[in-house]
Formats: structure tokens, sequence, C-alpha cells
């Protein structure tokens, strides 16, 4: 332990010294030292002055004469020469007009001397503290997972447990529990179906369509916001839902939770209502169609079609009837709409966009017939639960 630690010390203070000597060489070259190359003339540059963001003004001194130069992108243009007094305090003081380029040069060699001193007086501590704290006689022998490994001083000491997820549903012998990768990645997929489920298996897709065609028949594009209308549908829907989902709570999910069936007649039992709320909403043809698609026309009837096949035609259904919904919106704010471009048309109007003039009279018109009470109520009584 104590030769590994020394030969670690040695080589880290071979690194500084290394690095120590190549800064050292590089600062003779570069400022003409005698291990680099002797310069005809001795040039130094006194002080700089930055008065832009790449020009500036700089006293360079060439002998025994100090210039005035502007350096910038273009390079470096003379523009004048110090005589008198400034020449000699210039002369005289060259540390003080060029503080920055004394002060590294004392700064370098303090620096790497309390480097050293530091190395040099922490090596005993760290040599003492690694020989009291672990010797080859104290290492303690590996231990199970979950155990307390005992320190040399007798403190037990307990490994840290890495993350663990665990989704459970239910307990005893019908205890469903998903942990693991597995786990997770299977409570994220069905997580993931849940809004496909959603959209597909409940009247939200009609809910929404209709609504977002009685916007556009107004003429009001932005209002009501998207956002409202989505709310809006997602209430509707449970109001239309409720049966069906008090009937899945009924027959499904209350037995499960009581112990009374197990997880595959619960999943069963709790798909049943959706499909025949599917199936009353749904025409006969659209589900014989499907059912030839699919390759389950031999069917014997048509509890035996399977669900991704009601599905599909379900959601056919919904567009469909959305669609004539919306045909029956548009009709009365179409009709407003001929009356108002007849008017604008007979009194010579012809630049004045009817749709302008026509808002405020659908607008008052959706508003004294109540559109909002009636549009919900035809939406909810428009399905058969």
């Amino acid at each position: 332990m104590g030769g590994s630690i020394f030969s670690l010390l040695g080589a880290f203070a071979g690194t500084i010294g290394l690095l120590l000597l190549a800064l050292r060489f590089l600062k003779k070259i570069q400022g003409g030292g005698r291990w680099g190359r002797q310069q005809a003339v001795p040039m130094t540059l006194l002080q700089r002055l930055s008065v832009g963001p790449k020009q500036g003004v700089a006293l360079l001194r060439v002998g025994e004469r100090v210039f005035i130069v502007s350096m910038s992108d273009h390079g470096v243009t003379r523009v004048g020469e110090l005589n008198g007094a400034d020449l000699l305090r210039a002369l005289a003081e060259p540390e003080r007009c060029n503080p920055a380029s004394a002060s590294p040069r004392r700064l370098f060699p303090a620096l790497a001397r309390l480097m050293i001193l530091a190395i040099l007086a922490l090596s005993p501590m760290r040599l003492q503290a690694q020989s009291s704290v672990s010797s080859p006689s104290q290492v303690p022998a590996p231990s199970a997972k979950g155990a307390k490994s005992v320190a040399p001083g007798g403190v037990g000491v307990t490994p840290p447990a890495g993350p663990q997820m665990e989704f459970k549903v239910g307990e005893g012998a019908n205890e469903l529990k998903l942990s693991g990768t597995v786990g997770l990645v299977v409570l994220m997929g069905a997580m993931t179906l849940l809004p496909a489920i959603f959209l597909l298996m409940t009247s939200f897709t009609r809910i929404l369509i209709v609504l977002q065609f009685m916007r556009t028949a107004i003429g009001a594009q932005g209002s009501p916001p998207g956002q409202l209308l989505v709310a809006i549908a997602v209430l509707l829907t449970g109001v239309v839902m409720n049966p069906v989902l008090q009937e899945t709570n009924r027959t499904a999910l209350q037995p499960y939770l009581d112990g009374q069936i197990a997880q595959a007649e619960a999943y069963r039992r709790g798909l049943l209502p959706f499909r025949h709320f599917m199936m009353a909403n749904t025409r006969e043809q659209d589900i014989v169609s499907f059912a030839e698609l699919s390759g389950a026309a031999d069917a014997a009837s048509v509890d035996d079609v399977p669900t991704v096949t009601i599905v599909s035609a379900f959601v056919t259904g919904e567009l469909r009837t959305a669609f004539y919904m919306g045909f029956v919106i548009f009709l009365p704010f179409v009709v407003v709409d001929l009356i108002v471009a007849s008017a604008l048309m007979s009194l010579g109007m012809f630049m004045l966009p009817p749709a302008m003039i026509s808002l405020p009279f659908k607008l008052l018109l959706f508003v004294l017939a109540d559109g909002w009470t009636l549009v919900a109520q035809k939406l909810v009584e428009s399905f058969h639960r």
C-alpha cells in the first residue's frame, strides 16, 4: 500500500516538474532568452489599451525609441512617437507602464513553489491516514446483498440499495404485480393505450367532431377555443358513458377486488359493457363489412366477433354520424349567409364581405335558439345505451 502511494506521488511530482520545465522553455523561446534566438533589435510591448472589440492602441519600444501604434484586423499602423519627458518616463518605468507583463513572471514561480510545498506537506498526512484506516489484515470479507459490513472501528455500514419500482393491483392469489424492467415496460405500454381506448371505444369522437363543425358553421374560428371544446366533449362523454362505467364497476371491478373472480374473468366481464355499447351504436352492415375484412365472417353470432372488428366498425359509424349532424347544423347558418349576401348585393355593396355582416346575426340566432343546450342534448340523446 505504501509503495503504491509513493510511486503515485513520484509520478505526480515528475509530471509537474516536466510541465514546469516545458513552460519555462516556452517562455525563454518567446522572450528571446539565452535558449532562444537572440533578437537583432530589442523590441518590447510596454502598454496596450483596447478602444473597441478588435481595435487597440499600444506603446511599442524599439531600442531607445517608443512608438505609438494602432492595432486592428487590417494590421499594425504607426500613429506617432513619444518624445521628451514622456519618452524618459516610458523608458525608466517599463514595469509600471505594463503591469500585466510583469505580474505573471512574479506569480508563476510563486504558484509553482506553493504547489510543491502543498504536495510535500499533505503526503505524510495522507500516508498516516491510509495506514490508520485500513491494512491488509483488516479488509472485510465481501458480504451478501443487503447485509451490513463491519468497518475497522466496529461501526455497521449498510450499502445503499439500487432503485426499485413495483406496481400492485389486488391481494392474495389474485394479486397483479409488475416489477423490474419487464413490468415497467408493460405498465408504460398499458398507459399508452389508454388514450386510444378513450378515443375509439367511447362517444368522444362523435361529440368532438360535431362541436368542431358547429364552431366552423358559426364562423367564429377562434371562439370557443379548441381546448374548451375538448373539455366539453370529455364532460359529455362522461354523461353518455356513465351507465356503461357503472355496469363495468358492478359486474367486473368490484367482484375482482372482493376476490370473487379471477383476473381473466374480470377482464372479460369489464369488456362486455363496452362491446354492447359499441354494437348498439353501429350498423349491422358495418360489422359485416369489417368481419369480412378481418377474416371473421364465419362467426356464429355477434358475440363471437373479435373486439378489434367491432371497434373498427364503431369508429367508422361514428364518423359517418358526426358528419350527418354537422350537415344539419350547417343548414340554418348557410341560410343566414345567403340572406345577408343577397341583401348586400341588392344594396350595391359588392366590396363588403358578407361574412363580416352575417356573423353577428348568426351569433344572435344561436343564442336566442339556446343552441348550446340543444346541441348538447341532441348529442347525448343520439346514442343508444
